[in-house]
This record gives structure tokens, sequence and C-alpha cells, in this order.
């Protein structure tokens, strides 16, 4: 999956201009709950403003007067260290950037610069709940032959009114033991760990 099946288009967003004033932007943020906005200029995506980054501003420029200092332009605390991706990019990759970057959201540009939207941590981790189940039940399996016996788990969930919704191999660095998450939607899970454990599986773990 790409990212731009889960950004938030430009259309739908709230977002600055640089020539906007610092109170005007941290009013906008408050009322609306945001805790940073894009800062976009002739749909050029220039940086993104926290009212954090203000009053951080603020305090370390020695300034007596927050009211006159509120007058300044939005382009004057902008942070724009911030990588925009394309909209081709997959979705785990954009997890990854998450990971190692402290990033409320990520642009999203056009070949041409454009800025088209945002990815937001919550649009990823709702994709990525729903793309592996992570609300299905899930057994896990202990095994030393993942290829000898994967087909036959899963003949034995169809059999059985079971499907599949989600499979992940874990290695537990013991004696070559691999350990089969499954999750896996049905009328009847319990019936169907009963019937793997008939089989012969080692189920390890069976979480409703």
């Amino acid at each position: 999956m790409r990212v731009r099946a889960i950004m938030t288009p430009a259309k739908d967003l709230t977002v600055l201009q640089p020539t906007d004033s610092a109170r005007s932007a941290i009013q906008l943020i408050e009322d609306n709950g945001f805790l940073s906005l894009p800062v976009v200029e002739n749909k050029i995506f220039i940086g993104f403003l926290s009212k954090q980054f203000i009053y951080d501003t603020f305090f370390k420029s020695g300034n007596n007067d927050i009211q006159a200092f509120l007058e300044k332009p939005v382009s004057e605390f902008i942070f724009n260290k911030v990588d925009a991706v394309t909209p081709d990019l997959l979705v785990e990759e954009a997890a990854d950037i998450f990971f190692k970057n402290k990033r409320r959201f990520i642009p999203v540009i056009g070949e041409q610069n454009e800025f088209l939207g945002i990815v937001t941590q919550n649009s990823l981790f709702g994709i990525l709940t729903k793309i592996y189940g992570l609300h299905d039940p899930k057994i896990s399996i202990l095994t030393d032959d993942f290829k000898g016996v994967l087909t036959k788990i899963a003949e034995t969930i169809s059999k059985n009114d079971g499907n599949i919704t989600n499979i992940a191999l874990l290695d537990t660095e013991v004696m070559g033991i691999q350990e089969i998450s499954i999750r896996l939607e049905g009328n009847d899970i319990d019936k169907i760990v009963k019937k793997l454990e008939e089989k012969g599986f080692k189920v390890r773990e069976f979480v409703k």
C-alpha cells in the first residue's frame, strides 16, 4: 500500500501562510486543538509551526514584550527540518520514518514539489492495525518446519470455517524453533484451536 491511500489531502487541511502573525497562528492552533500546522506558500510546503516552538523562541530571545513578539510573521518561526515524501512511498517506509524521527506528521509532495497533503501517525497506525488484523484472535504455533506445516495449518483453519487475516514468522532463536503467529476470524475459534492441537500442532498461545 502506498502513502497516497492514507494521506490527508491538502484541501482538507488547515494551513498557515508565512505572512500570518504568530498570534493568529497560536489562536488557530488552540481553537482547533492542533499540535502543529503545516506552513504553505503558493502550494509549496515550507515547514511546520507549533505553539511550543513560538514560545521557546520567545523565552530564548530575551524579549520582554510578548504582545509585540507575537506580531512577528510565521516565517520567523518555521521549523523546516522535515523531509517530505512522495505519494508513492510504501506505508511501511513511512512507518520507519516515524519510528526513527520525532514527527507529528510527514508532508507529502508531488513531482513539482507542490504540497499534496500529510500522513499522520494516527492514519498510519490505523491502516496497519486494519491490514494486520490486530483486533482479531491470535494463535501462536511452534514448529521447526515452517514450509512443511504452513499449508496444513491453513487447510485445518479453512476446513473449520476460519479465515486467516495475517501470518507472521518469528525466530525464537532456540534450537531452530520458529513461532508462527496467526491472526484469524471465524465463528468458533476454540474449535479451530482444538482441531489444530488434534493435528499435532503445538499451540503456544491463544488470544481471543
